[in-house]
């Protein structure tokens, strides 16, 4: 009897502990099943209106996504600057960051690299709102960049941006077994400047849409890439239109 009784005691031991085990694998694999699950959906849908605007239009980015979502968007624009001297340099008179939802981020970069043999030495990058801010950057490997976050979008910055390169002695210094006339690009070479603009604009509502505006009046004309959520499309922005007063006044009474 008692060692009936003490192997009947042992298989419950044993049907506790598989239990209890049983238990956990089930219980990791729960946890495991959320962690894999695939993210909530984000922005599914989003168009631009009018479809091809000029510069200093008003366009209307209207969309669907996941319900309550915060909507992030990037503008991502590139301008070709020619190298003059030791250096170069590129002028934005009137820079305006756009608006985030209430209590939403934004940031702004700038990004330099080389084009035609050129190799970047640094960057800086001057603001001037009611005196002049700089900032500089060394390049690593050819290129230089330097960024901003949550910057007042209630005014418009002046902004210089300016850097040297290598110089052609330098480069055939370091690379003696390249010919004359590849270290000779250098002297007509470019500088690719990269702006990357970053903000939360909306947040879609109970339904999942969503629609804000955006004020093209600051920006250059040439082609951008606009990503909302994680979708991007391509945009080519036209050179401004010539108005007439009647437009000009309404305009300037609409800002």
């Amino acid at each position: 009897m008692k060692n009936q009784a003490g192997i009947q005691g042992g298989f419950i031991l044993r049907y506790e502990f598989q239990r209890k085990s049983l238990f956990i694998v089930m219980l990791f694999c729960a946890a495991a099943g959320i962690l894999i699950l695939p993210a909530s959906a984000d922005v599914t849908h989003w168009e631009l209106s009018p479809a091809c605007p000029c510069v200093g239009d008003e366009i209307t980015i209207s969309g669907e996504a996941s319900n309550n979502e915060i909507i992030e968007v990037t503008i991502l624009h590139e301008e070709m600057v020619p190298v003059s001297g030791k250096g170069y340099k590129y002028q934005i008179n009137k820079l305006f960051i756009p608006k985030t939802i209430s209590g939403g981020e934004s940031s702004f970069k700038v990004n330099a690299t080389g084009e035609d043999g050129v190799k970047v030495r640094d960057i800086n990058v001057r603001v001037k709102k009611f005196r002049w801010f700089t900032r500089h950057s060394n390049a690593l490997e050819g290129e230089a960049s330097l960024s901003q976050s949550n910057i007042p979008p209630w005014m418009s910055y002046f902004v210089k941006i300016d850097g040297d390169i290598v110089s052609k002695k330098e480069e055939s210094n370091k690379n003696m077994c390249k010919s004359n006339s590849n270290t000779g690009q250098a002297k007509n070479g470019q500088v690719k400047l990269t702006f990357e603009t970053c903000y939360e604009a909306a947040q879609a509502d109970e339904k999942g849409n969503f629609k804000f505006n955006y004020d093209t009046d600051s920006l250059p004309a040439g082609d951008y890439i606009i990503t909302v959520g994680s979708m991007e499309q391509e945009l080519t922005l036209n050179p401004e239109k010539k108005k007439g007063p009647e437009e000009k006044e309404s305009k300037t009474k609409r800002k």
